[in-house]
């Protein structure tokens, strides 16, 4: 006790607050806002034109009578999600039909585009040049190591990795260039059947997965040149002018003569690049080589493309996503990055023959020898012990494309160079058609006319049900306020 204190109790009793009206406020505004939610809903209920919803706020309606109605309408809003749910399934995932186009005299078809790969790689001209530049202090012994390290480079592929001899005086990232700079210049002649129109097509330079190739009729090769690598200036290289033709044109075929290599080669679409995994078409020098070539091609209607690629089941030339190939999407070139993809998977690294980027580790000699392990794997992309399951690389096939087969393959020997004759043996009678069965107007009338059958609805109630929502409610609850 204080001796000021003249009522020493009152210190003892605690300061109470009485809170009951703020509790009371608050139950009356909880009140007031479900009862206009209710009303809100009760008038929607009551003047939407779904039907079953006004029985709902019939208050002449038993409560028998709206169970029952709950219960109608629940399963029919289920059941309109189902059908309308299949129906988009369907759109998303089959949306396309292949036919059959019979029409084949007013179509041209396309000459396949040939690769070769000249066995040969390496100049000892341009070696020994290469050598006084870069290792002039080298020795005998050292020049001669050189040479059969890059020999083996400038051929090692999928399956020759292992033949590579250990080497580490040069550094990966210089290998590409390196065996760029030793390959020889060839010679050749060429001559087609059309070289009144298509006079002016040559071979064009292109790194494959067997190293510098070179192709002819090849839309796709200049943007695998290992120049334009270098530059990525298009505008420098040439413009491919695809040769075609139609049964009223005549044979079409083309002849390249007089050639100062032998090769491996690859029969190909002109707008797709070759495999490894490709069947190969060997010639030594001093061999004639002739190849007998049937087409049979498919290609897509202009409404395709305002299908993603997904749905379509395939991609178009520009619709690259790509890596090592922005500028041009190929299935093949597909296949090559996720052929790298596995590879740096694997082993961390991959070969020096690929398109240089960043993201991507060149193997040495350890890499490639690691990678020969897993070759066949590698270059089937399946897996070729246990379930064989494919590996799912996400590549889709060309949606305009042409497939060849080689029905005749000759080969003789020559005195007079190393000569090809390739040409189609017979125009294609029948083709191919992509087109749209299922297409976004079919699926809102089926989604429409499911709506309707269950419901009773149409597009209007929809926009009433957002009208409700949104105008309608805001203008309510200032109305209210």
């Amino acid at each position: 006790m204080y001796w000021n204190e003249l009522n020493p109790q009152k210190r003892n009793i605690l300061f109470k607050f009485d809170n009951s009206d703020i509790k009371k406020d608050k139950d009356r505004i909880v009140i007031k806002l479900k009862t206009n939610v209710f009303n809100f809903v009760n008038l929607f209920f009551s003047s939407s034109n779904i039907h079953g919803l006004n029985h709902l706020t019939d208050e002449k309606r038993h409560f028998v009578e709206k169970l029952i109605w709950v219960i109608a309408i629940c399963l029919s809003i289920y059941g309109s999600a189902i059908l309308g749910s299949s129906t988009w399934n369907r759109y998303q995932e089959n949306p396309t039909v292949i036919s059959m186009d019979r029409e084949y005299k007013e179509w041209a078809t396309a000459l396949p585009a040939v690769t070769l790969c000249p066995t040969n790689k390496i100049d000892d001209q341009l070696f020994d040049e290469f050598v006084k530049k870069k290792f002039i202090n080298y020795t005998d012994e050292e020049k001669e190591d050189l040479w059969t390290f890059l020999v083996f480079l400038a051929n090692a592929t999928y399956g020759t990795f292992k033949d590579v001899p250990l080497y580490n005086r040069i550094s990966p990232n210089d290998y590409l260039d390196y065996v760029m700079s030793l390959y020889g210049t060839i010679s050749y002649t060429i001559s087609n059947s059309h070289v009144d129109i298509f006079s002016s097509i040559e071979l064009v330079p292109s790194v494959t997965e067997l190293g510098l190739c070179y192709s002819y009729n090849g839309y796709i090769a200049p943007y695998n040149d290992y120049k334009y690598w270098k530059r990525r200036n298009i505008s420098e290289f040439p413009k491919i002018d695809i040769m075609s033709g139609t049964p009223l044109d005549g044979d079409i075929f083309v002849q390249i003569t007089s050639m100062n290599f032998g090769y491996m080669g690859f029969v190909h679409s002109p707008y797709e690049a070759p495999d490894v995994a490709c069947r190969i078409y060997p010639s030594p020098e001093n061999f004639y080589k002739t190849l007998d070539v049937t087409a049979l091609s498919i290609y897509s209607t202009p409404e395709i493309k305002y299908l993603s690629p997904r749905q379509r089941g395939c991609r178009f030339l520009h619709e690259s996503d790509l890596e090592i190939s922005p500028e041009m999407y190929t299935y093949n070139m597909c296949r090559n990055q996720c052929r790298m993809d596995q590879a740096r998977k694997l082993c961390g690294c991959v070969p020096y023959f690929y398109r240089p980027l960043k993201k991507y580790k060149i193997c040495d000699v350890e890499g490639m020898h690691c990678l020969d392990q897993y070759k066949e794997f590698l270059i089937k992309l399946r897996n070729t012990t246990g379930n064989d399951k494919k590996v799912n690389c996400g590549c889709y096939p060309p949606c305009d494309d042409v497939n060849y087969i080689v029905e005749g393959d000759n080969t003789i020997q020559w005195f007079l160079g190393t000569n090809l004759k390739w040409g189609l043996i017979k125009y294609p009678r029948m083709r191919l058609k992509r087109n749209i069965l299922f297409g976004f107007t079919d699926v809102l009338v089926s989604i429409g006319g499911t709506a309707g059958l269950f419901l009773g609805c149409s597009v209007l109630s929809f926009l009433e049900i957002i009208y409700f929502f949104t105008f309608r409610l805001a203008f309510t609850s200032l109305y209210e306020k």
